[in-house]
């Protein structure tokens, strides 16, 4: 579970958790993961696994996964939960802030899912799930010109996976979320004026939360999903049809 110091991440680990899966929880705050580890043993008396790294590291990711697989034997379910976002206009947005954001939500993906995927096309099967966004498919006009492209990177990199891997019995999704509460939109929903307009053309009239991602992300780690692959599933609320 990349990304599970955020408040998504914790949410869908602890789903995993919940529903049998022993968990590697992988994130840059030490605090958050071991809540969340704390929650994972004291609710779903889960195993969990807590690693500092920074998922952009070639290096540290590779470390990661090889702990990984060392300590639990094998890898079946990798889930991308990583990410930031800079709100500014594209003219005063800097190249150096543009390229954070596409290196901490597209790179990261691209490593865990490479190093992850040796492990797995080994095995011979392996679910990976990787959270992108609503934006990625749709405009927004408040500052996502770093955050939309690199989640539109993450759709097209799930189904090159999804083509390139499938053989080896390996499904490869996506979970494409609208504004979910969290530490990443705390500040923004807080403001007035940027709720109103995230509420616009919103047929379910409320904001999402971590949990609501949770549901579609065990569909895919499961083996329901078994026939399901290449695909970007909006958890939106119906905003992508309005």
């Amino acid at each position: 579970m990349v990304g599970a110091s955020g408040a998504l991440g914790s949410a869908i680990a602890l789903g995993l958790a919940c529903h049998g899966a022993d968990v590697a929880l992988v994130g840059r705050n030490k605090e958050r993961l071991s809540a969340t580890g704390n929650s994972i043993k004291k609710e779903c008396d889960g195993k969990s696994l807590e690693i500092l790294a920074d998922a952009t590291d070639p290096k540290q990711v590779e470390s990661v996964v090889a702990r990984v697989a060392d300590d639990f034997g094998r890898i079946d379910i990798l889930v991308n939960a990583q990410g930031i976002n800079i709100r500014k206009p594209t003219e005063i947005i800097t190249i150096e802030e543009w390229d954070q954001v596409v290196s901490s939500n597209l790179r990261s993906v691209f490593l865990f899912c490479q190093a992850a995927g040796r492990v797995m096309i080994k095995q011979g099967s392996g679910k990976i799930v990787n959270i992108s966004s609503l934006a990625g498919t749709i405009g927004y006009d408040k500052g996502y010109s770093a955050y939309s492209p690199s989640k539109a990177g993450v759709d097209a990199l799930t189904r090159t996976l999804a083509s390139e891997w499938g053989r080896y019995n390996i499904t490869v999704n996506a979970i494409a979320p609208y504004f979910i509460r969290s530490n990443l939109t705390e500040k923004v929903l807080s403001d007035k004026a940027f709720y109103d307009w995230a509420m616009t053309g919103l047929p379910i009239k409320t904001i999402g939360s971590p949990i609501d991602v949770v549901g579609a992300t065990l569909l895919f780690c499961s083996r329901a999903s078994n026939w399901i692959s290449g695909q970007v599933i909006c958890v939106d609320g119906g905003r992508s049809v309005t």
